[in-house]
């Protein structure tokens, strides 16, 4: 019989990583809310078009600061954030969390193993955490470090923005104004460190079998890849927590390869609550907002690649390449689906309803159905006539396999012979993120998808990551000095118009290099759907209408019959 207290999430999502300083976020940024919080977060909202629905909120911290509570001052950097008392590591004995924790949380996303794919935003941001994460690296090159060896860098080094006051009261200063910095300290990533972290390897199987919890679950047991089990953390207060709640017993995660029509029989019959790693919409409830699209796939060259003789190195052949591309077809079949999003056909890095989207399609052919022709001719004058053999990597799931074989029969038809890797999610992006397998020419192209980790005033959150230079999440290496020069120019400028021309120029210079191709656009029109039993899921914008599994509660077991399982 169903366990009325458990909720119940089954799916393919990966479930391989718990630490919030290095995890991928989607589908595990929804657990990850269950045991790590921020300083700052975000509510649930019923009324997507109020502004409140992007807006950050108190979480750890007890006040966004601003010049009224005397958290910022007039130059706008530096922020005074006191916190809230009341919350509490699950540790032997239970410990309030401090500043302290807060620093170790920030180090921690610098350390040179597993970094955030997020990281950059915080180097050119807060003053003196690019040097320490430099100096993070170099200190480590070429070792293989233990979890006390980082933990006694971090401990001996500071960054010079942080300023711990005293246990309550942390003060950081900024290289330049940055109006989306409390959006910032919202990620998963800048979450607060107990010291049990000291002792693993960020990102390691040790810590995620090790987890602290200062959020209202904590998790119990956990099976990389497979299961995961959190229980009410006994030692949560929900008069310390302003967003979270803790309405049932214990959340249950299963993953599976399975495709989402399999998923959503499962729904059906009572057999889980919500999804797992694969949007099922719930056409019934329609949602009406302006929110910002994710760039949902795109490709990535590897443009460090010695593979054909380095032919991903010219920009010519990235440009056929992009010219071969049938992104009509792609959209057809990803709509087939049945997830009901809004899908449009993407030529620029940056969204539709995100700051400083702009419309371009600098490789555009007729009806967006992709010119192998041309390709091919353009291969030829690069210096590459007849068959040029990439090696294609993905992630194993069914939209991006779907995607995967698609465009990789359009690169056939231009003479490319594309060698199909297939990869855990996981090991997609290990292998994505390790430098020297990019320049031993382990993939060529790569296909990923990037959601915006804040929906306002955030010009930064797709151009940056992608982009600049020595980003974690530029993950083909491209690297053009002009490009970096125009974020630098944005992140400094001091008005919205200089800030967004300068944005607007750097994709445009980038997009004319072709280190990525946009593929499609996507934002969901509904909410997922759920099982039955669930009441009161309140949907999170900012997590891409997702349930906040705080908020549910469980109706008893139904004494209605059910369809049979299929089998």
């Amino acid at each position: 019989m169903t366990d009325p207290t458990i909720l119940r999430l089954y799916g393919p999502g990966a479930l391989d990583q718990l630490d919030p300083v290095c995890c991928p976020r989607f589908p595990i940024d929804r657990v990850v809310r269950l045991f790590a919080r921020q300083l700052f977060t975000y509510r649930t909202q019923t009324d997507l078009r109020n502004w409140q629905t992007v807006a950050p909120t108190p979480d750890l911290a007890t006040a966004v600061p601003s010049m009224y509570n005397a958290g910022t001052g007039a130059s706008h950097t530096s922020y005074v954030v006191h916190l809230r008392p009341g919350a509490y590591w699950d540790s032997n004995p239970e410990r309030p969390v401090t500043t302290q924790d807060v620093v170790r949380g920030f180090k921690r996303m610098g350390n040179p193993l597993r970094r955030s794919a997020l990281l950059s935003c915080f180097t050119d941001t807060i003053r003196g955490m690019a040097q320490f994460c430099d100096d993070y690296a170099a200190a480590f090159a070429g070792a293989v470090p233990t979890g006390p060896e980082l933990a006694e860098y971090q401990n001996s080094h500071d960054i010079p923005g942080l300023l711990v006051l005293d246990d309550e009261t942390i003060v950081f200063e900024l290289i330049r104004p940055a109006l989306d910095f409390i959006d910032m300290l919202a990620m998963p990533c800048a979450s607060p460190a107990p010291v049990e972290y000291d002792l693993f390897v960020p990102g390691s199987a040790e810590l995620c079998r090790n987890i602290r919890s200062n959020g209202p679950y904590r998790p119990i047991d956990f099976t990389p890849g497979r299961e995961l089990r959190l229980t009410r953390n006994p030692v949560w207060r929900a008069e310390s927590d302003p967003v979270r709640r803790q309405q049932v017993e214990a959340v249950e995660v299963i993953s599976e390869p399975v495709t989402a029509g399999e998923v959503a029989h499962r729904i059906r019959t009572d057999r889980a609550d919500l999804a797992w790693g694969a949007r099922i919409a719930d056409p019934a409830t329609p949602v009406e907002h302006h929110l910002g699209f994710a760039l949902d796939p795109y490709l990535v060259f590897n443009t460090r690649s010695l593979n054909a003789a380095g032919a991903l190195r010219k920009v010519q052949v990235r440009q056929a390449i992009a010219h071969a591309i049938d992104k009509s077809a792609i959209a057809v079949e990803i709509a087939a689906l049945g997830d009901d999003p809004i899908i449009r056909i993407a030529g620029s890095v940056v969204p539709p309803n995100n700051d400083g989207h702009q419309d371009l399609h600098a490789y555009s052919t007729p009806d967006y159905r992709g010119d192998p022709a041309t390709c091919a001719a353009m291969l030829a004058a690069a210096g590459h006539p007849g068959e040029l053999r990439i090696t294609a990597i993905h992630p194993a799931t069914e939209r991006a396999r779907l995607v995967a074989h698609r465009y990789a029969a359009d690169l056939a038809e231009a003479g490319i012979t594309v060698e199909s890797v297939e990869l855990a999610e996981s090991q997609c992006l290990d292998l994505l993120a390790d430098p020297a397998r990019a320049e031993s020419g382990a993939w060529d192209i790569a296909l990923a998808s990037w959601s915006p980790a804040w929906l306002h005033s955030n010009g930064r959150v797709f151009l940056q990551p992608l982009l600049q230079s020595g980003s974690p999440a530029n993950f083909g290496r491209y690297h053009n000095p002009e490009v970096d020069a125009l974020i630098e120019r944005a992140l400094a400028a001091e008005d919205r118009e200089s800030a967004d021309a300068a944005w607007r120029k750097a994709e445009r210079v980038a997009l004319a290099d072709a280190p990525i191709v946009p593929l499609l656009f996507q934002v969901p029109t509904t909410r997922e759907s759920v099982g039955r039993r669930v009441r009161a899921a309140a949907m999170l914008p900012t997590h891409g209408l997702t349930v906040d599994l705080t908020t549910v509660r469980l109706d008893p077991p139904s004494t209605e019959p059910t369809v049979p399982p299929a089998g």
